[in-house]
């Protein structure tokens, strides 16, 4: 079998402001997501309301802080 002559293109330089800007939106359709879960979420006056939603409810706050933190990291904000 012979070689075939293969020609490719050269690559192109790729820009981060597309990749960026998908990741923005998807960022904020999280955010969305996650406001609307937490207004379903129990009342506290619920009578169903048992202390594991206390402790998700705290596991959620604590990773919502890591998150509130890199982004804090990521715009080089300080508090």
């Amino acid at each position: 079998m012979k070689n075939a002559n293969v020609q490719t293109l050269a690559p192109r330089p790729i820009e981060p402001a597309a990749a960026y800007d998908n990741a923005h939106q998807i960022s904020r359709d999280l955010l969305q997501h996650i406001e609307l879960q937490l207004d379903r979420m129990l009342k506290p006056d619920n009578k169903a309301l048992r202390w594991t939603h206390v402790r998700a409810l705290n596991l959620i706050n604590a990773q919502l802080s890591e998150v509130a933190a890199l982004v804090d990291e990521t715009n080089n904000a300080r508090n």
